[in-house]
């Protein structure tokens, strides 16, 4: 799908709703966090109502029709404002990859891009490696049922109604629909760093018939992968969101916070550090720009998507992790606390660092996907 002058008016209009919609707010962000896990459920009702679930699919099955750049714009604004309400993970992963696995998802996909279910992908080792194959689920076909047993981590939805597990079953990836209150399904919510959830997945002998595969073999890992590569580049636009937001904190604090006589941002040397702020967020931007070019060009294959996709989020994890600690510092003692917006941002940007694969581990995918030898 090509860029048009439409998909840019279209975009723009989406950003402006994005920022009306979402404001900074952390009195809210701090309620949504310790009262719902981070995601508010009215507030979800609202995003959903908006569209913004379906908002990378095409028109014809009622999404915007400009694919990624809507999601990574959303999400953009989502970081800004510090909204703690998984949109990447519930409102664009799990929508990609039920769109990609075929008719057998397309009653999941109408509820979940409708808002009436709230779906997680769950498909992460312990370890946190990142590709589909890595899953350690095990799914035994028996008749016209199949018993899933394995443990997955990382579920960035732990309030779900219903999960799309990722199992290895007769050697290939299969994509299974695992409700919430299924028997044999325990969800143990582990605290991220930003006092959100994620979620523990322990599944013993589960029991499911044949209408919960949703995708198998090249189709469920192909629906695995797009919506792994759209998490990784909306998660790297939340963090420049995060950025945006934190800088502009600090440079009003620089303005207000008096010493010597003086504001102290008339200081040379905090000038050249908040410059330093600057530069990284931008480089972030291009980044992001870069990779959503790579992910609009029909003729990019997989491999080209998925190095666009562990560049930006290099760039962004690094870049985020530098900007909240830069801030931190430009506050001093106030800039820990959680009374502090600042706050919000900083705890936020270590959570989604890590997130889908930090600086360290996208650096080495990108460079085994670098080698000549890779096809």
């Amino acid at each position: 799908m090509k860029h048009n002058n439409d998909d840019d008016d279209t975009l723009r209009m989406l950003s402006d709703a994005a920022a009306a919609f979402a404001k900074p707010d952390a009195q809210r962000t701090r309620t949504a966090r310790d009262q719902h896990q981070g995601c508010d459920p009215a507030v979800w009702r609202d995003i959903a109502a908006m569209g913004w679930l379906a908002a990378t699919l095409p028109e014809a099955k009622g999404g915007l029709g400009v694919g990624l750049p809507a999601g990574t714009t959303i999400a953009r604004r989502l970081g800004y404002a510090g909204h703690h309400e998984p949109f990447v993970a519930a409102g664009l992963m799990a929508v990609e990859c039920l769109a990609a696995s075929g008719s057998d998802a397309a009653p999941l996909l109408t509820a979940v891009a409708d808002g009436q279910q709230l779906a997680g992908l769950a498909w992460q080792p312990a370890d946190g490696a990142l590709e589909p194959d890595a899953t350690q689920v095990v799914g035994t076909p028996s008749g016209e049922r199949t018993t899933l047993s394995g443990v997955c981590r990382f579920v960035a939805v732990p309030q779900a109604d219903v999960f799309i597990v990722a199992a290895k079953t007769r050697n290939q990836l299969a994509l299974y629909r695992v409700p919430r209150r299924a028997a044999g399904l325990l969800v143990e919510p582990e605290a991220a760093a930003d006092g959100t959830m994620l979620g523990r997945l322990t599944l013993s002998g589960m029991q499911l018939g044949a209408d919960a595969l949703l995708a198998q073999g090249e189709a469920a890992s192909t629906a695995l992968e797009r919506a792994l590569d759209a998490g990784v580049l909306a998660t790297s636009a939340e963090l420049l969101g995060i950025m945006e937001r934190a800088l502009e904190l600090t440079l009003e604090y620089l303005k207000t916070r008096h010493q010597f006589g003086q504001p102290i941002g008339a200081f040379q040397a905090l000038q050249h550090r908040a410059v330093d702020m600057w530069i990284q967020k931008q480089l972030t931007a291009a980044a992001l720009r870069s990779a959503l070019k790579v992910f609009d060009d029909p003729a990019a294959d997989v491999h080209a998507r998925r190095l666009a996709a562990s560049s930006v989020k290099a760039r962004a994890s690094q870049a985020a992790l530098f900007v909240c600690g830069q801030s931190v510092q430009l506050h001093g003692a106030i800039g820990f606390t959680d009374e502090c917006e600042l706050g919000v941002c900083v705890n936020r940007g270590l959570t989604l660092a890590a997130r889908y694969g930090n600086a360290a581990q996208h650096r080495r995918r990108y460079g085994a996907l670098s080698l000549p030898a890779h096809h």
